[in-house]
């Protein structure tokens, strides 16, 4: 029996060692690059999230905010429009305190506060701008980056391409939001359902066994994956590891080649499909049999069975 080789759309240890890698060799471009950190510290700012694999929690990522960096901190007249942005890792929205006149306000932290209210705590601040709007990008994971659209919109299309590299669709325009909006506080239901996949580690020999065990409905991303790798130990006794992760979204598994198993993640029911077709051309398989479709707002854990295409509860 042929050892069952098997596709993942996205590997933290490539992603992270890509990422240093580009910060090493670009000194020139160093301080406008958006690197891994652990939160904004002195002299930096939040731009958004870096996913780190199926069932890790993602990583904040940081760039240099001082004079000389920081195009989306252009100086303003005291009367131009300000406005602050929080978000949090489990929201499938943003919060936005803005129509301030005048740098030192108070929009910070009425965005941050609202988004507590609504999250229970956990909100960071993805900073501030000034007459003009950013570009609220959303990869397939449902997590978020911003992007400055002044001057010609560069520092948008920058985190765009990068956001896009590192998956199989371009990742999405969630919001355009000026610096003159009074407020964008969403409620409860901006809370994310997660799901994620799992399947023994390994190929044939190792006992995988064609199969994808998947969680679904879950409020926090860490949930979803230990309950999907639970599921996967406990009914084949082997090692499992999570391999989709999504918030407010869809995994589609499907098969390459008639032998070769996968899943990947998306925003919808569409771009998920169309994710797996883009993966089966790229790896120029002989056949994509598209199956099963979960959406993570439809609680369960379900067993998805590749060699049938069949799933059960």
């Amino acid at each position: 029996m042929n050892m069952m080789k098997r596709f993942g759309d996205m590997r933290w240890v490539g992603q992270m060692l890509l990422i240093a890698l580009v910060w090493c060799l670009s000194p020139a471009l160093a301080q406008a690059q958006h690197y891994p950190c652990n939160g904004p510290g002195p002299g930096e700012r939040l731009v958004g999230m870096a996913p780190n694999g199926p069932g890790v929690a993602p990583t904040p990522l940081c760039a240099r905010d001082d004079s000389g960096a920081a195009p989306e901190q252009p100086s303003a007249p005291s009367d131009g429009s300000f406005a602050a942005i929080a978000w949090h890792v489990d929201a499938a929205d943003v919060w936005v305190d803005g129509n301030y006149s005048g740098a030192n306000n108070i929009g910070e932290q009425g965005a941050l506060d609202a988004c507590n209210r609504v999250m229970g705590g956990g909100c960071t601040s993805g900073g501030t701008w000034s007459n003009s709007s950013i570009a609220i990008i959303r990869d397939k994971e449902g997590y978020f980056y911003r992007g400055w659209l002044g001057e010609g919109g560069a520092d948008r299309d920058q985190v765009m391409a990068e956001c896009s590299a590192k998956q199989l669709l371009p990742c999405e325009v969630f919001a355009t939001i000026r610096a003159s909006t009074n407020q964008r506080f969403p409620g409860a239901n901006a809370r994310k359902y997660f799901a994620a996949s799992a399947w023994v580690v390994g190929g044939a020999d190792d006992g995988y066994n064609a199969k994808l065990y998947v969680a679904s409905g879950y409020r926090s991303a860490d949930a979803a994956s230990a309950a999907a790798i639970e599921a996967c130990s406990a009914d084949t006794s082997l090692p499992c590891e999570t391999n989709a992760l999504t918030g407010n979204g869809f995994i589609q598994a499907y098969r390459l080649g008639g032998n070769n198993d996968s899943a990947t993640t998306e925003t919808s029911a569409r771009r998920a499909k169309q994710a797996a077709q883009t993966n089966c051309k790229k790896q120029q398989s002989a056949s994509c049999d598209l199956q099963a479709l979960f959406d993570s707002r439809k609680a369960g854990l379900f067993v998805h069975d590749f060699d049938t295409g069949k799933t059960t509860r």
